[in-house]
């Protein structure tokens, strides 16, 4: 069977970064899709680089929604632009942000047929594998539904949610960081089917700066947890991997980039994360 799916591009002042996300979602060889970008009211030339795609959607017959309106932060834009969508799945990939390759929506549809029972009901959530890129090289996101309960289990640029259960759970716009990993929890917690699809979906950047601020989301995510009744570290523990996390901050903010780069080659290599892609050329183009 056809899936339809809803690709959603969050933005703000991204037009730098747009144009890889957009080529990323225009070059998939799956016609079957609505593409929907809610920008913030930049004040850049966003709009520009926006109005400059929407031919070449019209000629692949493809709907193309431009949502430019104020919004509360990335969640609220992110539930904002869910109204506007009609896709059997939603896909948040936003400005930066890219599929890993042409064949992906072809790919989790595949999938969707795969994991599709007899009663012909889907599964809720069904994700894959995210490349970051980080200081000149790649690697595999951490992925384990195993891990649900101890912290983000995959990004969420590689989930494709159900666009019925998208519209009736929207993200909590209390959370500034995790919002998405408190979605997934829920999802998890009600019982839904999450499926792998076992493909690589996407690619992200990392980009190393003091933007990152893992103390808060530290503290947002064992929020999260414990408003789902899973949180199960002591105080003591809790102290501890903040100490942690301030000296990966420290590192982060004042270490040289050579540093860093060294200190994330060898986690990655520590933790089995090596990955060596096969680079799409709209990825190509950015770097």
């Amino acid at each position: 069977m056809s899936v339809n799916f809803s690709v959603i591009t969050i933005c703000y002042n991204a037009a730098k970064a747009l144009p890889l996300t957009i080529e990323s979602v225009l070059s998939q060889d799956y016609d079957d899709f609505e593409y929907i970008i809610q920008d913030g009211n930049s004040t850049d030339n966003t709009p520009d680089i926006v109005n400059s795609y929407k031919e070449k959607f019209a000629n692949r017959n493809i709907r193309f929604v431009y949502n430019r309106e104020s919004d509360g932060g990335i969640y609220d834009a992110m539930n904002k632009a869910a109204l506007s969508a009609k896709g059997d799945y939603i896909n948040y990939m936003n400005a930066g942000d890219c599929f890993y390759d042409a064949h992906v929506l072809n790919g989790i549809s595949d999938a969707v047929d795969k994991y599709t029972g007899a009663e012909g009901v889907g599964p809720e959530i069904i994700y894959g594998d995210c490349a970051v890129y980080e200081y000149g090289r790649f690697y595999l996101f951490a992925k384990s539904l195993e891990s649900i309960e101890e912290s983000m289990p995959f990004s969420h640029q590689s989930v494709f949610a159900a666009g019925d259960f998208v519209h009736s759970h929207p993200f909590d716009t209390s959370y500034r960081y995790s919002a998405d990993y408190d979605f997934l929890l829920a999802a998890h917690d009600l019982g839904v089917r999450f499926c792998d699809s076992h493909i690589t979906v996407c690619i992200t950047t990392a980009d190393g700066t003091s933007s990152i601020n893992y103390h808060d989301t530290l503290m947002e995510s064992a929020a999260i947890l414990k408003n789902h009744g899973k949180y199960h570290h002591s105080e003591a523990e809790l102290a501890k991997i903040e100490r942690s996390l301030k000296i990966k901050q420290f590192v982060l903010d004042h270490f040289p980039v050579f540093v860093r780069k060294i200190i994330r080659g060898l986690q990655i290599r520590s933790r089995g994360q090596s990955f060596n892609p096969v680079i799409p050329p709209w990825y190509r183009a950015f770097l």
